[in-house]
């Protein structure tokens, strides 16, 4: 019987499992997730819980929920360290084998070198980032409330998201609802609180199709109180603020970064063939330079055949997945690999909770209120193919009702 081990339990992670427990029986393997939690993050909606829009029970997904526990063990367990030769993986002072191993650790933040990014600005990235920008946002407020002098004030009340794709623009979305909230709160007058996003490329939204949408989306924050600044590259950041490229200082308390990303810094520690970014390098099959070991996701740098990059989205995440669990399952019951052929739908995002912009296949892209629902229902097939009936009702009480 083969050792199947898995390492991270993302949204790939888990494709990954519920994939080999369909394709293997009890027989043919084991099949083992390791991952330091005991639930899957809904990641695509942690900007609504920093922004307490939702709870954390409404992001969580428990592994008892997903897999079939019969079929699938958990390890609730850090790996830190793989060697390729040993097929050993290590967690400090515990080891595991495997036959095969498929990693799914994703992608971390990447701050560009930039001085003062890395010490100074909040990541926005996973659970226990939301939880301290959250921390952070209400603590401005409170000091703010007691601030005798207006400089110091204005710098608590000024919020600015570094980067204006699809993450920093859900970001802000969030951002413009729970301000009014919490002016309310404090008894402040919402024009004393700045919002602005800060992209260095020339357009915010960048892989959105049509420029037209991404203007509407604009003027949509603009009417919320956002700036958004465009071609404006950040060159230092402190405790106190931010440089742009032009020379502009921008005094802040707070600067939420969501400005790029690059391959989980595990990725360092493997014997394995890299590309320039850190990510671990693959062939169509998911398959690294060792044939026992497979990577999808965001620590995965795949080219196809016309020599397109696959793009860091939950849709890649889980086709990526879906191969490398394949291709296993014929290695061992016997059978031919099947290579990855990505068929991606889209994106919609959130600009607040009654607005979105979507870029669709077969629909383009657009932007206003219909694209709402249209995520909800991404979401809700999402958490109906993950875990069922009970979480696609789950998601409706959580967000709909």
């Amino acid at each position: 019987m083969k050792k199947i081990a898995v390492i991270g339990g993302g949204f790939g992670g888990v494709e990954a499992v519920q994939r080999l427990s369909r394709y293997l029986s009890t027989t043919d393997a084991d099949i083992t997730l390791y991952e330091k939690d005991d639930a899957q993050t809904f990641r695509t909606e942690l900007h609504k819980f920093a922004c307490e829009m939702l709870s954390l029970n409404a992001i969580k997904i428990p592994y008892e929920k997903v897999f079939d526990m019969r079929r699938v063990k958990i390890v609730k367990d850090e790996i830190k360290k793989v060697d390729v030769q040993k097929k050993k993986i290590y967690s400090g002072s515990k080891e595991y084998d495997y036959d095969f191993l498929i990693i799914a650790v994703g992608s971390e933040p990447n701050f560009f070198g930039i001085p003062g990014m890395k010490e100074n600005a909040l990541s926005f990235w996973t659970l226990d980032d939301a939880k301290k920008i959250n921390v952070h946002v209400k603590k401005c407020f409170e000091d703010a409330k007691n601030a005798k002098d207006q400089t110091e004030k204005q710098k608590l009340l000024t919020f600015v998201v570094g980067g204006g794709g699809f993450t920093g623009v859900e970001m802000m979305g969030e951002l413009m609802g729970w301000v009014d909230l919490l002016c309310k709160t404090h008894s402040m007058k919402r024009d004393e609180i700045k919002l602005m996003i800060v992209e260095a490329l020339p357009r915010i939204l960048p892989t959105v199709s049509k420029e037209d949408v991404v203007k509407k989306a604009i003027e949509y924050m603009k009417k919320h109180g956002v700036e958004v600044k465009i071609s404006s590259m950040i060159v230092n950041v402190s405790a106190d603020g931010l440089t742009l490229k032009s020379g502009e200082s921008i005094p802040a308390k707070t600067l939420i970064w969501t400005g790029g990303v690059q391959g989980n810094s595990f990725s360092s520690q493997i014997d394995l063939k890299k590309d320039k970014r850190g990510r671990i390098t693959v062939n169509e099959y998911m398959e690294t330079s060792d044939p026992s070991i497979y990577a999808i996701g965001d620590i995965a740098s795949f080219v196809d055949k016309n020599n397109n990059p696959m793009p860091g989205l939950v849709e890649s995440a889980m086709e990526s997945a879906e191969i490398a669990a394949y291709n296993i399952a014929m290695l061992i019951k016997g059978g031919q690999k099947k290579a990855l052929d990505l068929k991606l739908h889209g994106n919609i995002v959130y600009v607040g909770k009654k607005y979105g912009v979507a870029n669709i296949k077969g629909l383009g892209a657009f932007a206003g209120y219909r694209a709402i629902p249209m995520k909800h229902i991404v979401n809700m097939q999402h958490m109906f193919h993950v875990g069922g009936i009970g979480m696609f009702f789950k998601y409706m009480g959580d967000q709909i009702f």
